[in-house]
Order: C-alpha cells, then sequence, then structure tokens
C-alpha cells in the first residue's frame, strides 16, 4: 500500500508538471487582436478599434516628381503648430514639408551644401527649421522657406571629450537652447553654440564587482577595464507644457521619459513590487532570468512578450505628444504604437509588423497633429502612414484631460461613455475611481479600483477608508483586539502541548508507528527546534509515516490556492482570476521535489546516509514554515496597504529562509556530515538543482512547442473539414 501511494504521489506531480507547463505555455500566447491596451508589459485587453490607418504616402506628388519623388529611408516626422508636416527623407537627403491636406508644398535639400543622411527635424513655433545633418556632423538652422541662419557643430568641451559629432534626435526649446541626444545624455547648446552641459543622463549605479576591482587591479589592467555606461537615448521630443520626452534603453527607470527644466524624470516609472505570495520559486518559473524580472514588475511601457509569449525588450524609436499631453510612442521589433494619458498609464496600443496597411515593417519616427492625427514613418517600407483617432479613443482622451484639468465631473460623465462603447476597459473603472477618490468616497472608490485592477489607487482609497473605520470604531476595534489576543494565548498554550506530546511520543517509542495525527503535530516541532526534529527523524527514520509528508505537501499547495483568493487585493501576486491551479503547485513544489532528487543523488556518491524516504520527509518538513506563516498573514494581509507591502514581504522573506534553513540542516543532520562537509555538499546540492532545472526547462519549452504545434494542426484540419 504505501509502495502504491508512493508511486501514485510521482505520477501526479508528473501530471500536475505537464498540466502547468501547458496552461503556463497558453497563457503566454496572445490573440491577435488589432487594438488593446497592454497590461503590465506581459498582458492585453481587447478594446474597441482606437485607430484607423487613412492614408500611405509614398512619394511626394506630381508637382515635384522627379527621379527621386518616392520617398526612401524616411527616418522621422515632425508636425508643427500650424498642421504642417515634415518628412526627414533620409535616403534622398532632403527634408520634405507637406501642409496638413497631406500635399507637398517644399523640398528641402540644404542651404549651403547638399544634406547628408539626416536624422532627425524639430521647428519652433516661428517656422524657423533646425536639421539634424548627421552626415555632415552639424545642425542646420534654415528659415521656414529653407534659407541658411546658423550652423551648430560638435562644441568644444573637455566634459564630451572628442567624440564623434553625429546628431540624430533633436528639439529647441523657447529661449533657444538646442537639446540634442549624444549617447547615453542629452547635450545642451545655446545660441552661440557653446556647449553648457549634459541633460537627463541615467544614474549607473554602484556595482560592488566592478568596485573590488578596481581595487585589486593593477595600474595596466585598469587601462582595459571598460568604462560603464549610462543607458542610450534614442529619441526627445519638446512637449506643449516646456517638458523634454524622451525614449531610451534604461530597462530600471523606464524607456520613456518626461525630463523637468533640470533632467529630472517626472513621468511613471518602474516599481518592483516584489513577491508578496511567498512563493519558493518565483525566479524560476519563467524560462529566462530576463523574463522573471519583467514578470515581477506591476507596470511596465509596451510589452515584453511576442504574439507567441518569448521574451522580448522593447526599442522605442519615436515618441510624442499632443497639445493635452497624451504621449505616443513606437515600438521598432513589433511594430506597435503605444499611447499614455498624462501620468504614464495605458490607454491603446495597436499596429503590428507587416506589409499591409496599418501595419510596419520598420518604424522609424513618429508625430501628432491638432486632430489627433497620428503619422508614423516606416524606414524599411520607404512611405509614412496616416492614423485618424475613433469616437472611443477621443472620448478617452477627453476623459483624461478633463480629469487631469480638473474638471471631474465631466471625466466621470466620459468615462460613462467609455463604458457604453466598452464595459471592459478598465481605464474607464480607474478613471472613475480617481473622481470618487477625489470626491472622498472610499469605498466606491475601492470598488471601481478594483474592477480597473489597479492596486495603487485602490491602496490610496483604502488607506483613507481604514482611517474613517478606525476612527469611528476605536473602542469596539480594542476590544476585538483585545479577545483575540487572549484566544490565541489559550490557543498557543494547547497546541503547544499536543506539539510536545506528539514530539516525545515518537522519540519515546510510546507508538510502533508514527500515527498520521501525531506526524502532522510534530512537524510543527521544526519551527522552533529544527535540529532536534530532525534528528527524531534520523534515529527514528523505519517509524516514519509517510502519508504525513503527502499531507504537508497537499497542506501547503491548499494554503498557497487560499492564499491568492483571501490575499488583499493591493498585496497579491496575481489576480484570483488568473490562478492556473497546474502551474501553482509547479510553482510550490519545484524547489522541495528537485531538492529531493538532488539532495539523493549527490549524498549517494559522498557516503550518506539518508535515502529517499527520509529526505522526502526532511523536505516536507521545509514546508512547514510557509503554512504557518501564510496562513494567518493572508487574513492579516486585510487590513494593509500598499504601503506596507515592504513591511509584509519581511514575512515571504522569513518563510523562504527558513525553508532554506531546514533543507540544509536536513542535508547535514540526516547524513551526519560536518559543518564543512554540509556546506560543500549543499552547495554541489544546489547546482545539481540548477542542471535539473534547466533540462526540465528545456523540456517545457519543447513539451509547450509540440502542443501548440499538434493544436495548429488540429485546428487546421477542423477548419478544412467543418
Amino acid at each position: 500500500m504505501r509502495k502504491l501511494t508512493k508511486h501514485f504521489v510521482l505520477f501526479l506531480l508528473a501530471v500536475i508538471t505537464l498540466l502547468g507547463s501547458v496552461f503556463g505555455f497558453a497563457q503566454g500566447v496572445y490573440a491577435s487582436e488589432p487594438d488593446f491596451v497592454p497590461v503590465g508589459g506581459w498582458g492585453r485587453r481587447p478594446i474597441p478599434r482606437a485607430f484607423n490607418v487613412t492614408d500611405q504616402i509614398s512619394n511626394i506628388g506630381d508637382f515635384y516628381g522627379s527621379n527621386n519623388s518616392h520617398f526612401r529611408a524616411p527616418s522621422d516626422i515632425f508636425v508643427d503648430i500650424n498642421d504642417y508636416i515634415y518628412v526627414v527623407d533620409t535616403g534622398n537627403n532632403r527634408i520634405v514639408k507637406l501642409n496638413p491636406d497631406l500635399v507637398t508644398v517644399a523640398v528641402f535639400y540644404g542651404p549651403d551644401r547638399p544634406f547628408s543622411a539626416p536624422q532627425g527635424v524639430f521647428v519652433d513655433n516661428t517656422g524657423s527649421i533646425f536639421v539634424a545633418d548627421t552626415g555632415n556632423s552639424r545642425i542646420v538652422h534654415l528659415s521656414s522657406e529653407g534659407e541658411l541662419i546658423d550652423q551648430f557643430v560638435n562644441p568644444e568641451s573637455d566634459a564630451i571629450g572628442h567624440a564623434p559629432f553625429s546628431p540624430t534626435s533633436l528639439v529647441v526649446n523657447s529661449t533657444g537652447q538646442i537639446f540634442v541626444v549624444r549617447g547615453e545624455a542629452i547635450m545642451m547648446l545655446d545660441a552661440n553654440n557653446e556647449f553648457r552641459g549634459l541633460f537627463g543622463q541615467s544614474r549607473i549605479g554602484f556595482n560592488l564587482g566592478e568596485a573590488i576591482l578596481r581595487v585589486v587591479a593593477t595600474e595596466q589592467q585598469l587601462r582595459f577595464l571598460s568604462r560603464r555606461l549610462a543607458p542610450t537615448f534614442i529619441d526627445i521630443h519638446l512637449g506643449y507644457d516646456g517638458m523634454i520626452y524622451a525614449t531610451s534603453l534604461n530597462r530600471y527607470e523606464g524607456e520613456v521619459k518626461r525630463l523637468n527644466s533640470v533632467g529630472n524624470n517626472t513621468f511613471r516609472t518602474y516599481r518592483d513590487r516584489g513577491d508578496a505570495a511567498g512563493n519558493p520559486i518565483t525566479r524560476f518559473i519563467e524560462v529566462t532570468v530576463m523574463r522573471a524580472t519583467a514578470v515581477r514588475r506591476s507596470f511596465r511601457f509596451g510589452e515584453y512578450f511576442d504574439d507567441y509569449g518569448m521574451y522580448l525588450e522593447p526599442v522605442f524609436v519615436g515618441i510624442t505628444t499632443d497639445r493635452n499631453g497624451i504621449v505616443t510612442i513606437v515600438e521598432e521589433t513589433t511594430g506597435r504604437i503605444f499611447q499614455y494619458d498624462q501620468e504614464g498609464i495605458a490607454l491603446a496600443a495597436f499596429g503590428g509588423r507587416g506589409d499591409q496597411k496599418g501595419r510596419f515593417n520598420r518604424p522609424s519616427g513618429i508625430a501628432v497633429d491638432s486632430r489627433g492625427r497620428i503619422f508614423v514613418t516606416d524606414r524599411a517600407a520607404s512611405n509614412f502612414q496616416v492614423f485618424e483617432p475613433t469616437e472611443f479613443i477621443n472620448t478617452v482622451h477627453g476623459a483624461t484631460t478633463a480629469f487631469n484639468n480638473g474638471e471631474y465631473m465631466e471625466a466621470y460623465a466620459l468615462w460613462h461613455r467609455v463604458l457604453e462603447m466598452s464595459e471592459n476597459y478598465e481605464l474607464a473603472h480607474l478613471g472613475i475611481a480617481r473622481v470618487y477618490y477625489r470626491q472622498e468616497r472610499w469605498g466606491e472608490a475601492m470598488a471601481r479600483a478594483y474592477m480597473a485592477n489597479d492596486p495603487i489607487w485602490y491602496s490610496r482609497a483604502f488607506e483613507e477608508y481604514r482611517y474613517e473605520v478606525l476612527r469611528g470604531n476605536f473602542a469596539l476595534i480594542v476590544f476585538v483586539l483585545l479577545a483575540l489576543l487572549v484566544g490565541l494565548r489559550f490557543f498557543f498554550k494547547y497546541f503547544g502541548r499536543a506539539v510536545k506530546n506528539s514530539y516525545d511520543n515518537f522519540i519515546h517509542g510510546r507508538t510502533p508507528e508514527m500515527k498520521t495525527r501525531q506526524g502532522l503535530f510534530f512537524s510543527t516541532n521544526i519551527m522552533l527546534h529544527p535540529v532536534d526534529t530532525l534528528e527524531a527523524v534520523s534515529v527514528n527514520k523505519t517509524r516514519i509515516n509517510m502519508y504525513v509528508p503527502i499531507l504537508l505537501f497537499l497542506l501547503a499547495y491548499i494554503v498557497r490556492l487560499m492564499y491568492l483568493q483571501v490575499v488583499h487585493f493591493p498585496l497579491a501576486p496575481i489576480t484570483a482570476a488568473s490562478v492556473n491551479v497546474g502551474f501553482e503547485a509547479v510553482r510550490l513544489w519545484i524547489i522541495p521535489v528537485v531538492w529531493v532528487i538532488a539532495s539523493f543523488a549527490v549524498t549517494s556518491i559522498a557516503n550518506g546516509e539518508s535515502k529517499v524516504k527520509e529526505i522526502f520527509f526532511a523536505a516536507s518538513l521545509a514546508l512547514v514554515p510557509f503554512i504557518l506563516i501564510n496562513f494567518p498573514m493572508m487574513f492579516i494581509s486585510n487590513i494593509l496597504s500598499d504601503a506596507q507591502r515592504d513591511w509584509y514581504g519581511i514575512f515571504s522573506s522569513l518563510s523562504m529562509a527558513w525553508m532554506g534553513f531546514i533543507l540544509f540542516m536536513g542535508l547535514k543532520v540526516l547524513n551526519d556530515y560536518s559543518w564543512k562537509q554540509a556546506i560543500k555538499l549543499a552547495l554541489v546540492t544546489i547546482f545539481v538543482m540548477l542542471v535539473v532545472m534547466l533540462v526540465g526547462g528545456m523540456v517545457y519549452v519543447l513539451t509547450a512547442r509540440l502542443i501548440q504545434f499538434i493544436l495548429g494542426i488540429v485546428l487546421e484540419f477542423r477548419m478544412l473539414m467543418f
């Protein structure tokens, strides 16, 4: 019977692993909706169409017809205050000006000498044109008619060294200062071509390994030590609010920035929410370390997974804003356009890779006019496309703008209109929640924020609601807390007595075999007396009951599922609706199960005394801290907000540290190793675990691909047959 049970458990683990792989992969594959809202960088919510493509312009028209009448590799586009459009036709070394009706009205080839591979253009409110003449290593200032006014070259300054001057993207503010992308920073020039400093550079941060290397390295070695650089800027844009909007390769602070006058980012930034769930293998559940890092973020610009669930790092090659502060960016790898409101909240996404209208081969620049039309250049297709906003997205823009301007009731009405068009548009619920918050209607704000799946605004409303409840029911709350403390005192008294009796009965052999109930009480002794408990298992290994570890594994799994349903919304690692029961079992059990395999393999070679039976029992004891800590914490979490996340996370970290300590002590005690031997073999065991997980990850990917291939064949067969 015992052997049959063991085989059944192994079979159950294999089935759940397979289900977790299949369901986990399925969650990464998206349907190809034309328009959607990106969720946290790894999910999507379908929405009504936000923009319709109306034009695809590939030539400058008959009036300017010539041998090079067609665009060739355009790299940038700009719309001035009067809605005139300027296309940087890089392959033809010219700037093409079109009127709002998309008719060419002027072509500029260069005033004194021809442009050479220009990359960027900016037009100020007076009509003056500034061209990043990249191939000629200069910035050219032209009049509205194309006459030369001035030019700017590489300034002389020790701060920038002698690096080549290759301007690509530039803006000019109201005081005449020029801001131009220069690698990892934005360089400022005044009207006299004088260097005025570097602007907006990201912090590199401290690297302990590099610091140690610089201390111990010789002078000759230091010469070859490469200097770490900040992430590179890609594109910049001057907003109507006077702020400089920029895109970069900064994966930590966020690729999209809104820089104030001193270069500080005032736009939404990434926020690492951590793992409040106490999940023992958060980083293992993803195929790569970078993918796991992305998943643990609560917010991302764009998307970090493609249509097949594979990890990617977005490269935003263009950024623009409209007169109300709506931010629109275009991503090169996926060819998608993403739009955000004034606070960096995602509004819509559309586009994609392809040759048909509305899609791009290699987008390179973006601009927007006063009517909300979006213009996107495609370097590979040698054209630019025009997108017209729909009534849906115009209503969304109106709602966000009204709220940003303090017109809350108008915003409230517009958000309800949005919900009439799309009842599942989460941002509308968030907009209404923010209106309720301003009106101090905390409960309603919480409900709407929950519908919007936004823990930040939910927490803000909850903190005010909690304070209101505490102030109105202070005496009752104090009485309940005192009663709870008294009840806990009696509970721990009798529970502790039961644990002690079970431990004494087991070690003194008062029962021929460990009873199941006795074993469960015995296992909790690991919390306060881990060494004694493991020694009792080692000495009495023939009398342990294997039903106990099976129940502990199942109990930990039940606690995990309960946790995901009960934990307070702001502290939840995932939404309750997105819980995958098979995948959660794999995530929870993978560390102790792989530890059993790796530990037995290592100790068998290193003259160990433990067998699979007692290793498995000790591994199940490592789950006891997870059970006993997370069970009460799931209920306590409901009086906490996002502001207490770090404090709350300490308990999750504690359960993980405790688990690791028990696994290590199990290795030492069960095999009677010295401390030195135990540490060495624990490191070897961890290495073997990594190998096993790597192989498991490869099997995961291959299995998922195979299943996807088979399902695709079945789907095609059904379509052909029916």
